[in-house]
């Protein structure tokens, strides 16, 4: 299996295929943290009076957060799944028969 060179418009690819998922890791740097926000550090901290019960009305905008993150996640794996599909095909012909 040999491989052939990359061109210049598939190194363009490849780099826009990591700035997919540079932006799903910064995603999920976001979804993580809403979603123990509103999942976890709320609820028991308004459960062990901590904070005043005026704080449960957060949970809903870190939930709207964290799925809208979840979701951007997903896009750009998809994203980069297709976008590298096509290059790696171009690359290394033989390995997809």
């Amino acid at each position: 299996m040999d491989p052939y060179a990359p061109t210049a418009a598939e190194w363009d690819m490849i780099g826009n295929n990591i700035t997919f998922l540079t932006l799903a890791l910064l995603s999920a740097l976001i979804t993580g943290p809403s979603f123990l926000i509103a999942h976890a550090i709320i609820p028991s901290a308004v459960a062990t009076r901590s904070i005043p019960e005026k704080f449960n009305k957060l949970r809903p905008i870190f939930y709207i957060v964290g799925f809208l993150g979840l979701v951007s996640i997903i896009t750009f794996f998809c994203l980069a799944y297709f976008n590298v599909y096509e290059v790696l095909q171009r690359i290394y012909p033989s390995f997809w028969q």
